[in-house]
């Protein structure tokens, strides 16, 4: 990918910044639009890293809401193993 910069100074700029960090201007740039889309992007559930103990707390609030669900768990697991 290339990047055409019409702003003379901008392009010195980033060139300083680049040689003061010891890197190519590739990879400056790289490592600067990367952090930007780390930044912006909303976290989706592939994602989002989620711990154990938040997961199970999120699941006991659902259950909360939801209620009873009328049948014992263990049924629904023989159920599911039979199909």
């Amino acid at each position: 990918m290339n990047i055409y910069l019409d702003d003379p100074g901008l392009k010195r700029e980033i060139k300083i910044a680049a040689a003061n960090r010891g890197v190519t201007l590739s990879a400056y740039c790289v490592e600067a639009i990367e952090q930007r889309l780390t930044r912006e992007q909303p976290e989706s559930g592939a994602e989002k890293e989620v711990s154990s103990q938040s997961a199970a707390e999120a699941l006991d609030r659902l259950r909360d809401e939801i209620g009873p669900i009328g049948i014992p768990v263990r049924e629904l697991i023989d159920e599911g193993r039979r199909k």
